[in-house]
């Protein structure tokens, strides 16, 4: 199971306390707060609960506890913060500066890419007047008279995880639930079924990955997001597992070891798309009027050059050569004419 800071869990406990009316039992924030989630019923959950509302109650937070009549088992009280205690909402504000990169980060992070605590956060702040439709001119730093000037307006970056499976992955990866999803490796007719311990998702030279252990193949696997080929089911784990601390930084490292040694060397036609975008890839380097291309996956590559048709030639090696050949020849087959009509003399119409 990933391993959530004691910090992290309580910050997570306080955000389910605020935001209820009623309060929850102690399993509804079980089964909703980062760092109970996955974790077995026992006296160590209970120990822990406690252990974060005294904490909580140290920082002057007062838990309101609800319990229902001739309950003496304290299973069905209702924990919430009561109103007001955290101080008047009005009393929050962001400076321009402050706002101006919250914004930002709204727009990066715009589709998927955030937990559903944030989303919640993120629907309160666009709520705002101050943030609705993104921030005023006005309260722009560095303001011209000119309107593409506000940074919020020209400086757009977006971070999209595309892939469908994004989201359900890392919603179990953060729970701590074992995911089971249809995966079509290259060259292979159809896909298998993985059940997957996931640890983390990371993102490498713009492309999603799962970092997690395979059950199946009995050790830890990258997985590219866009081979999942079925919906992502999660389900709890039959024994508890915990994510390496450094899975998510020792995959990108293996990556970029990959990355590094891997390359493929191609003559592109001058100021060509593929001339000029080729050129400009991180690590490319130019040998004897060749563009010499890093890259970490040798389908994903062959991939990306058949996509430039006759602008790109590769030199070597022969593998890569031959996988963007085969593409190219399926594209050309695919877009064959269909044969003319057999007459029952055998002579085409």
């Amino acid at each position: 199971m990933q391993r959530i800071e004691a910090e992290e869990r309580q910050f997570s406990l306080l955000l389910a306390l605020v935001d209820t009316r009623t309060g929850f039992t102690k399993q509804e924030l079980f089964s909703r707060v980062a760092g109970y989630q996955g974790q077995s019923a026992g006296q160590a959950l209970e120990r822990m609960f406690e252990r974060d509302k005294d904490a909580l109650r140290e920082h002057g937070i007062v838990i309101d506890v609800v319990q229902p009549p001739g309950d003496d088992s304290n299973h069905e009280a209702r924990y919430r913060v009561l109103d007001g205690v955290l101080g008047d909402p009005a009393e929050l504000q962001f400076d321009a500066e402050e706002r101006e990169l919250l914004d930002l980060a709204l727009r990066i992070w715009h589709e998927g890419g955030l937990t559903e605590e944030a989303q919640r956060a993120a629907l309160k702040l666009r709520a705002d007047p101050e943030f609705r439709g993104g921030l005023p001119l006005e309260r722009t730093p560095g303001r011209t008279d000119e309107p593409e000037a506000s940074a919020a307006s020209v400086l757009q970056p977006r971070q999209r995880p595309r892939e469908s499976a994004f989201q359900a992955l890392k919603r179990a990866a953060d729970r701590g639930r074992e995911v089971v999803f249809d995966y079509l490796k290259p060259g292979d007719r159809s896909p298998r079924t993985r059940t997957v311990q996931p640890w983390a998702t990371v993102l490498f030279r713009g492309r999603w990955m799962l970092v997690g252990h395979d059950l199946g193949a009995e050790d830890a696997r990258t997985f590219l997001m866009q081979r999942i080929v079925s919906p992502v089911h999660d389900r709890a784990a039959k024994q508890p597992f915990e994510a390496p601390a450094d899975a998510a930084a020792a995959a990108l490292e293996k990556l970029e070891e990959i990355w590094r040694g891997a390359t493929v060397a191609v003559r592109a036609v001058p100021g060509s798309d593929a001339d000029i975008r080729l050129r400009h890839r991180p690590g490319t380097a130019e040998e004897d009027g060749l563009l010499v291309i890093h890259h970490a996956d040798r389908h994903l590559i062959a991939d990306e050059l058949a996509g430039f048709g006759a602008d790109v030639a590769v030199v070597r090696p022969d593998e890569l050569r031959d996988l963007v050949r085969e593409r190219l020849e399926r594209i050309r087959d695919a877009h064959a004419p269909a044969s003319a009509p057999v007459h029952a003399s055998g002579q085409q119409a």
